[in-house]
């Protein structure tokens, strides 16, 4: 199953209905890449998971217009991609599958050590990774103790503490099932 954070053409949708209702041309215009059909999936799903809503003219010709739904509590992850859209860096660490992981955990100040032995599965390479990139986005503080040996202490900024719950809605968001199995063959 794929998740809101896991697909890039949904985050890139929501980022281009943030800036102004947009027909589906323009959203193919905007959005390189992303196919009709991939498009119109993803349309449905964030119009059934009340993200975004459709708009339809009922005159010659007929006009629809998508526009992003202001009650679906992801202001803070649309505001990021606002803010920091034309970077693919972007799309990469929201789509980690660490990155809800590593943000609950830096609530409280802890050290790279510290949080590779509390998320049991997560190499130090994959960790300093997404600190970079949480860092170059401002959602994480770094702070560095000048004692022997020097001591670098990472937490949550306040940047940060407003996108985790965000985040967390839209981990929740489904956007796709598992192929069913066909009990014929």
């Amino acid at each position: 199953m794929k998740t809101l954070l896991e697909c890039k053409w949904a985050l890139q949708i929501l980022k281009n209905l943030a800036e102004g209702p947009k027909k589906p041309s323009e959203l193919l215009k905007n959005i390189p890449g992303i196919s009709n059909r991939v498009l119109y999936q993803r349309l449905k799903v964030l119009i059934d998971a009340d993200i975004i809503f459709k708009k339809s003219t009922s005159l010659y010709p007929l006009k629809t217009y998508y526009y992003l739904n202001k009650d679906n509590k992801l202001d803070e992850l649309i505001s990021l991609l606002l803010k920091f859209g034309d970077k693919k860096e972007i799309y990469k660490i929201l789509s980690s599958k660490w990155l809800i992981s590593i943000l609950q955990a830096l609530k409280t100040p802890c050290t790279p050590k510290e949080l590779l032995i509390n998320l049991n599965g997560l190499s130090q390479k994959v960790l300093f990774e997404n600190l970079k990139y949480l860092l170059k986005f401002g959602l994480v503080k770094r702070e560095v103790i000048s004692t022997i040996p020097v001591k670098v202490i990472y937490q949550l900024s306040e940047e940060g503490e407003k996108l985790l719950p965000a985040l967390l809605k839209a981990k929740s968001i489904i956007l796709s099932t598992q192929k069913r199995q066909n009990p014929d063959l």
